[in-house]
């Protein structure tokens, strides 16, 4: 369900006569609904245990899906494309091993995000399901297709 170019190490290349190779991937269909998950926790050989990402990574209410991450088939689905934040769960924590798990979900009837944290529930504005907050992470993204007006 997505696209991502990747580069063979330098070990797969000495298999194949040091010539540069390119992985693609790319996307022929796409859904109603896009969840994406986003890679929070590596496990760390070194250490033996699981550690969090903590890189802040920006998204967007709104996304459309480029020609390049779509295959030849795919990209006659120019209309399909366009897709709208619903829901984002978040998890709470530089570990792990520890933390917790928040979400906010867009509420079409009010018109704002809920944000549902263990027995709080709040409203919020657009800024504050983007916003960076130490120790809060995007861990699941859902996008619902935005139909194309006709």
């Amino acid at each position: 369900w997505y696209q991502r170019r990747v580069r063979v190490t330098h070990k797969e290349q000495i298999y194949l006569n040091d010539v540069k190779c390119y992985r693609r991937e790319t996307l022929e269909s796409l859904p109603p609904v896009l969840i994406l998950h986003l890679k929070r926790f590596i496990f760390d050989d070194a250490a033996k245990s699981c550690q969090k990402l903590l890189k802040e990574i920006d998204f967007n209410i709104d996304m459309t899906i480029s020609d390049d991450m779509m295959s030849a088939i795919g990209t006659t689905l120019t209309a399909e494309r366009r897709y709208h934040l619903f829901g984002v769960v978040y998890h709470h924590g530089s570990h792990a091993t520890g933390g917790h798990y928040s979400a906010m979900v867009y509420h079409p009837y009010i018109q704002c995000w809920v944000n549902a944290d263990d027995d709080k529930v709040t409203h919020q504005d657009d800024n504050a399901v983007l916003k960076h907050i130490p120790g809060r992470s995007a861990y699941l993204l859902f996008y619902k297709r935005v139909p194309y007006p006709a």
